[in-house]
């Protein structure tokens, strides 16, 4: 007789195998639940009931509407509100989590790709969030809208109540922001923050002969005025900084910024983190009140757009320093208002950054001639010197001492050369920052094939003009270097070169013009017949 081919459900193995089953997924599921909170839990169904702001017309989409939000953590039973907002210079939409900034785009300015520029970017924070100190979810608010930009949102936090109310000038692409706290609780010590979220943007180039000028950083400024940057586009690692004692903070890269000016009684820290992988970086402005009082105001102005120095001025005075000029700023100012008036005056920003090379080149003139005679001095003593050198080696001390009488009978100055040079350097410095950091030259362009002076050079036209001017330069340039150390020098050309292929076109050419005009200078000076043409003179014996 045959045996059943179909096994009872029953049979010992079909129930072990079920079982395992069972314990398998039920443990998945528990441990995603633990790992994403609200995982697998049913969305709260959103009704259609007008809500009284949609009823007066005011715009008003939820989170089923087709704008796309994404906010992923939402108290239970709350719907989302969002508001849109757009005119001729941004456009943003208002959440009521947190009543935060999504999508905030600035329309007149475009990328590399020709996309428009964002500012607070993030797949789950808002630009200007709010969220209490230590909870990663943002405060939930209902928010109405008392004019086009012009929002009022109230949160209940136990017997805490928060009122805030956010204000945009159209005129400056700045926000008033407010933050009214009645009957605050001990717990409101803990304080409450306003957020910057950024995305890291990847860097055009990262190789050594081939740098990006493209940066992203944090920037600090404290109430006496000391600034701390932190750069987090650059960073090999993870960043986590703390900073007390704050006024401004500003998540910025070379031309746009989101920043926070304090305008509050309570200090603000600062805190700061990214995230290499994610991508990711986050600016907390943190108030942690000592004590409490029954109501507590605290006041802001909150900006997002362009870097220019007379629209931050625009929106306070102290709001323009989240432009870094770096150590030598009390130079580049001026030099940036002189650039802006020859602007004013040729219609041209590359125009512009010639004249402007050209004043500066003439203003330090003077110490270039200097430089340059006591060089030619210098090097017309060399071989007397050196014939010293041969006579007195055993001798260190005397040989220092006719070393020191030659050189005074013929006017030579070992530090002569150098000296001018170096009262220079500053003027450079800010002169570079300038010509690097300037929004006016973001999509400008100057002649021909160069489209844009905030991008590099397309054809490499001004790099390797640089590197061939540089030589003519090197050749026509008195020098006391040796053989060797001569031709060391002749690959610095082709250093400098490399180093500018990816430099803003605006910078390459205020270099190639100030090195053009260096070897201008420096051929009618070796023609100036008043320069020393007499013989050597050596010191009596």
């Amino acid at each position: 007789m045959r045996k059943n081919e179909n096994p009872s459900f029953f049979d010992p193995k079909t129930l072990i195998a079920v079982g395992s089953v069972a314990l398998i997924y039920f443990g998945w599921q528990t441990y995603l639940g633990k790992k994403y909170p609200g995982y697998a839990k049913t969305p709260t169904t959103q009704t259609e009931t007008k809500t009284p702001e949609e009823a007066t017309g005011t715009n008003v989409v939820t989170a089923s509407s087709p704008a796309e939000v994404k906010s992923e953590v939402v108290a239970p039973g709350a719907a989302e509100q969002v508001f849109n907002y757009a005119n001729d210079k941004v456009s943003f939409l208002l959440t009521s989590r947190g009543m935060g900034l999504k999508n905030f785009t600035i329309k007149n300015f475009v990328d590399k790709d020709k996309n428009n520029i964002k500012l607070g970017d993030s797949a789950v924070d808002g630009l200007f969030e709010m969220r209490w100190a230590g909870d990663l979810k943002p405060l939930e608010f209902h928010v109405t809208e008392q004019a086009p930009g012009h929002f009022v949102g109230t949160s209940q936090v136990g017997e805490t109540t928060i009122r805030r109310e956010l204000k945009f000038n159209a005129e400056n692409s700045s926000f008033a922001n407010t933050v009214t706290v009645t009957n605050p609780t001990e717990e409101f010590k803990k304080g409450f923050s306003l957020l910057i979220p950024e995305t890291i943007h990847v860097k055009g180039s990262s190789s050594i002969f081939f740098p990006s000028y493209e940066h992203q950083d944090f920037f600090v400024i404290h109430n006496g005025g000391k600034h701390e940057t932190v750069n987090f586009s650059g960073a090999k690692e993870n960043q986590s900084q703390s900073f007390t004692s704050a006024s401004i903070l500003s998540v910025s890269s070379q031309y746009f910024a989101a920043a926070i000016l304090d305008k509050s009684e309570i200090i603000p820290e600062i805190k700061v983190t990214s995230q290499i992988n994610e991508k990711t970086a986050l600016a907390e402005l943190l108030y942690k009140p000592v004590q409490v009082k029954p109501e507590m105001n605290f006041s802001e102005i909150l900006y997002a757009g362009p870097k220019s120095i007379d629209a931050l001025k625009s929106v306070d005075p102290e709001l323009a320093h989240i432009i870094d000029f770096g150590f030598f700023g009390f130079i580049a100012r001026p030099l940036l208002y002189v650039m802006k008036a020859c602007y004013s005056v040729v219609g041209n920003w590359g125009v512009a950054i010639i004249l402007l090379t050209l004043l500066v080149r003439l203003c330090v003139l003077p110490f270039n001639v200097m430089s340059f005679k006591s060089m030619k001095a210098m090097q017309k003593v060399q071989p007397a010197i050196q014939a010293l050198r041969e006579k007195y080696k055993e001798d260190p001390m005397r040989l220092n001492q006719e070393m020191m009488a030659v050189m005074k009978e013929n006017g030579a100055n070992p530090v002569g050369g150098c000296l001018p040079m170096l009262l220079q350097i500053p003027i450079f410095f800010a002169l570079y920052r300038v010509i690097g950091s300037s929004i006016e030259l973001y999509g400008s362009p100057f002649v021909g094939w160069i489209h844009d002076l905030s991008a590099h050079d397309p054809f490499y036209v001004l790099p390797v003009s640089m590197a061939v001017f540089m030589y003519i330069q090197q050749k026509i340039t008195p020098t006391t270097m040796d053989p060797t150390q001569a031709k060391i020098m002749t690959f610095l050309p082709v250093m400098f070169s490399l180093f500018m292929l990816q430099l803003p076109s605006g910078l390459t050419l205020y270099m190639v013009v100030s090195t053009l005009f260096g070897i201008i200078q420096q051929y009618l000076i070796m023609r100036d017949k008043s320069a020393p043409t007499k013989s050597v003179k050596t010191a009596k014996a």
